[in-house]
């Protein structure tokens, strides 16, 4: 996301207390389920990961500080991922990916040596990828993490600013090299077993962070990227395609996220203040009118959840809209919403 692309602060102390921190009564299955919303937070402040119960409404406004004794997290709290009986929430201002267990939220570890970490991919309960940008923003890779011990085991060089990833049937990871503070037109293919990269695809647009796949009514799987465009184009443009070498469509600049929607078969991501939906081989078509920093589709329902991030200052929102197209709800989410985790 583009909050943290600017400036990064230093490391926030684990231990700072805030105002609303009272811990909840002990209730250990209590995040078995819900929405969770990766919360950026402000310049100079700390994220949060909100969580959002659909079934009563239940709205818990910073999970780790309430579970935590008010611990923060830091400055630009990137992603959330879920993996076993864990989850992995990655700070990208800290350098740090903190460990928690996956239904009570309560701290156990953290992974250290990363350099603007972006996202993390598990490969099995051995290994897990994690992409960062590097000091300079530039100098892109993917860290393979050894779950066991919490520690880097290996650095896999990409191109600019590798953003998030994708893992295909046939084990290998595309990784989507978003430029970071710069300009990159390419998705780096990795072969995790043997920690290289294999190739570069390049896009037909500028700064790709997002991947998705898409299944075609054959079972064909056909892997699509979305590219944000660059800032220093005088007439900056966005692009949306499949990774099979057929042509992509322009899309409105500075969207966010890709994704697929029920069973695979179509696509959804945010551009030019829109959700634009694709039905391959088709051009996209718009279809809701609603700002969004970042996306996410429930497998089961096709309900589109939908993070308004406002004016990255203050309180956001995650409007929610059925598989029509219809708004059915909304809940108030922390500074700079932006990745959104459906657990069931």
């Amino acid at each position: 996301m583009f909050t943290g692309l600017l400036l990064l602060a230093t490391h926030l102390f684990f231990y700072s207390c805030t105002d609303n921190a009272t811990p909840l009564p002990p209730d250990p299955g209590k995040y078995s389920t819900g929405i969770f919303v990766v919360n950026e937070g402000p310049f100079g402040g700390s994220g949060s990961i909100s969580w959002y119960d659909p079934a009563s409404g239940e709205v818990v406004s910073d999970v780790f500080a309430r579970e935590n004794n008010g611990a923060l997290l830091g400055q630009f709290v990137q992603s959330l991922t879920f993996h076993n009986d864990k989850a992995y929430i990655v700070v990208n201002g800290a350098n740090k990916i903190y460990v928690v267990d996956a239904e009570t939220f309560k701290f156990e570890n953290t992974i250290e040596g990363l350099s603007l970490p972006r996202f993390f991919l598990p490969l099995d309960d051995q290994t897990a990828l994690v992409s960062q940008w590097g000091a300079d923003g530039l100098t892109g890779s993917v860290a393979k993490i050894d779950l066991n011990t919490n520690t880097i085991i290996q650095t896999i060089p990409t191109g600019a600013g590798p953003d998030k990833m994708l893992r295909l049937p046939d084990g290998l990871v595309y990784v989507a090299n978003s430029g970071g503070f710069g300009v990159d037109s390419t998705i780096s293919v990795l072969n995790p077993a043997d920690g290289i990269e294999i190739s570069r695809i390049l896009v037909g647009g500028k700064n790709p962070g997002s991947l998705a796949l898409y299944i075609l009514p054959g079972g064909q799987v056909l892997p699509y990227a979305h590219c944000r465009a660059s800032f220093l184009d005088s007439s900056p443009k966005g692009w949306v395609g499949p990774l099979d070498g057929t042509p992509g469509f322009e899309t409105a600049p500075y969207g966010d996220d890709l994704v697929a929607g029920p069973n695979r078969q179509s696509l959804f991501f945010s551009a030019g203040g829109s959700i634009w939906k694709v039905v391959y081989p088709a051009a996209p078509e718009k279809w809701i009118d609603q700002a969004a920093y970042g996306l996410a589709c429930d497998p089961d329902n096709g309900n589109l959840y939908c993070a308004d991030a406002r004016d990255f200052s203050s309180a956001g929102e995650v409007v929610i809209f059925n598989a029509a197209g219809d708004r059915i709800s909304a809940f108030t989410a922390g500074v700079a919403p932006g990745e959104i985790v459906i657990k069931r």
